[in-house]
């Protein structure tokens, strides 16, 4: 009888381990990967840690610049039949016409100072080829992108859970040369729907003006040296005719500016020079004019977590545990 507990003992501790070895590989395979579609963006000077690869469907990014300079994180997905091969050397040779053609702008987190987190922007993404880029150029007249800031992600078909919308406190749209905002906005942690109704790509940079600063102060340091008179909040990146996306902000009552920075084509000006960008004033919570609303209730929204998660793993590795009590229990009991 002993040597039948014994054997029981054995079988049923292998058979604990074996078990909690494989749930908790699994277990940590999710931890691992976190939240699917909520990502962590770095940037660097010159480069980006994104993943190579992620899933379909919305998902939400959030910027931290660890670099010395300022940088965004302009996302494009390439034109079918279009490789990155293709869009560098378009770059290279100096022709954006030609290299804005192999690609749609989708959007993505705006320019963040150096040691500063931008709140997330959320974008809807099909299956495709797609880069990260920075189009900020450094002191020495360089675009980022030329210095290594271009790099290829694969969005492939979904196989989890679909993230959903994020629930919006009001819309702003992106038009031909200005933006539709109210003069006054609300304070608080709130995310904004971002639709471009123009022919031309838009974006909007959000500038929080240092104190007694105008939107003129704006627009006379750009090219100008020393600090700006502002900070940069991030914003949304730019968006092709058509596309949306959401960014999530926390607004203190100042005063702000919503500015585009695309080319202009047909006269190689900025679209801030043809007049898009708007001065408005955040007020205390509820002291300010609500941004048109889109019908979805609004909800907090938290940043994403980067942490891992290890109550799951607890939880199986103790009852893995508890299969190797009931051995012990029986043998007791015998």
């Amino acid at each position: 009888m002993s040597g039948s507990l014994a054997r029981f003992r054995a079988v049923a501790l292998l058979a604990a381990v074996a078990l909690m070895a494989g749930l908790l590989g699994i277990a940590g395979r999710v931890s691992a990967q976190g939240q699917p579609h909520d990502i962590m963006i770095r940037t660097m000077d010159y480069a980006f840690d994104t993943p190579a690869q992620i899933e379909a469907g919305v998902t939400a990014f959030t910027m931290r610049n660890d670099g010395k300079e300022p940088h965004h994180a302009q996302l494009a997905r390439l034109q079918d039949g279009k490789t990155v091969d293709d869009l560098v050397a378009a770059l290279r040779s100096g022709n954006q016409g030609a290299a804005f053609a192999l690609i749609e702008f989708m959007g993505g987190p705006g320019v963040a100072a150096p040691g500063t987190q931008v709140a997330r922007v959320t974008l809807d993404l099909s299956v495709g080829t797609y880069v990260w880029m920075c189009f900020i150029a450094s002191p020495d007249g360089t675009p980022h992108f030329a210095k290594g800031m271009l790099k290829p992600m694969q969005v492939v078909a979904a196989t989890g859970q679909a993230m959903p919308a994020p629930t919006t406190d009001g819309t702003i749209m992106l038009k031909d040369f200005h933006f539709d905002l109210p003069a006054t906005i609300n304070a608080g942690m709130q995310t904004w729907k971002i639709v471009n109704e123009g022919p031309q790509p838009h974006e909007m940079g959000l500038l929080k003006l240092n104190p007694g600063k105008t939107l003129a102060d704006v627009l006379a340091s750009e090219g100008a040296a020393g600090p700006p008179p502002y900070s940069s909040l991030g914003g949304m990146q730019a968006l092709n005719p058509g596309k949306s996306g959401w960014v999530t902000v926390d607004l203190q009552p100042a005063t702000y500016v919503a500015i585009c920075f695309v080319p202009d084509p047909a006269t190689g000006k900025s679209h801030a020079e043809l007049g898009m960008v708007s001065q408005f004033t955040v007020g205390a919570a509820g002291g300010g004019t609500p941004l048109p609303n889109t019908g979805e209730a609004p909800a907090p929204v938290e940043l994403p977590n980067t942490g891992v998660d290890t109550s799951l793993p607890l939880v199986l590795a103790l009852l893995a545990l508890s299969l190797v009590g009931s051995g012990l229990v029986l043998r007791r009991r015998a």
